[in-house]
């Protein structure tokens, strides 16, 4: 096995490197992190205990994988957590990712991204530029998170979820109160726009679509666009048309595009 590091990298031995991996200048890599094959580290990144890397995976600059959780600080017998990275990621400069994470093949973020513990993606997902998932966050397939979204604590997103900027979860019907925190769930194929706010518990059918700068009170039916404050719905999904082209607007399949911006 040959491995290009940088003599300026501390490498725990116990962890594991796989063949061809390039390490840069200042890299922390802990014990019992395996790094998969042809995988790439930028300088400056710390790779904390139980971090797992799939292979041909590019890791920028300034990125924390695997935080060490709450618990290190008390617990003389704390253990990290493993945190999975799928194989062809990118994750960008400057992501945080706490330890109790695991995402599928082809995850992608944007620079200064922060994931917090028990957060679950699924393949082919995407995590903008200074978003952040508040922990206990599970997402299928074919995801997509614009930059500067928040996503609370106890969401749910199926397959084929799109986030526009700036759009918003909450988990708390009375804040600061913690008491029945939950989430809000949302099935496959819902479009959420930019700058909306999803108040705990509601539920959003297969293919709603919630228009920008909305704030979502109550359940969406199916492939129903809502819109307004409290959101109301104006029509059906198919029944909106397209601006540029004679077609409906919404007919393209999200999981195509995804497939499509991961091949670039």
């Amino acid at each position: 096995m040959e491995n290009h590091q940088t003599r300026c990298a501390s490498i725990a031995p116990t962890a594991k490197l796989g063949a061809r991996v390039k390490i840069a200048a200042d890299v922390i890599i802990m014990d019992g992190a395996e790094i998969g094959d042809d995988v790439q580290i930028e300088p400056s990144t710390i790779v904390y205990e139980n971090v797992r890397i799939g292979p041909r995976t590019l890791i920028g600059a300034q990125c924390i994988l695997g935080e060490r959780l709450h618990g290190y600080h008390r617990d003389p017998d704390y253990r990290n957590p493993p945190t999975i990275i799928g194989e062809d990621s990118i994750i960008r400069s400057g992501t945080i990712i706490y330890a109790d994470c695991s995402f599928g093949a082809g995850f992608q973020t944007g620079h200064r991204a922060c994931i917090r513990e028990r957060t679950r993606f699924g393949k082919g997902c995407s995590f903008g530029t200074m978003s952040q998932s508040d922990g206990d966050v599970t997402a299928g397939d074919n995801c997509r998170l614009h930059n500067n979204v928040f996503v609370a604590t106890y969401t749910t997103l199926e397959d084929n979820v799109h986030f526009y900027p700036m759009s918003c979860t909450v988990d708390s019907l009375h804040p600061p109160c913690q008491k029945g925190r939950q989430g809000p769930y949302f099935e496959s194929g819902v479009i959420v726009g930019a700058k909306v706010l999803v108040l705990p518990r509601v539920k959003v059918g297969a293919g709603a679509v919630l228009a920008g700068a909305s704030v979502v009170t109550h359940d969406v039916p199916a492939n129903m666009v809502v819109a307004g404050t409290p959101a109301k719905v104006i029509r059906r999904k198919d029944e909106v048309r397209c601006h540029v082209e004679d077609r409906p607007a919404y007919e393209v399949a999200m999981e195509s595009q995804n497939c499509a911006e991961l091949r670039k």
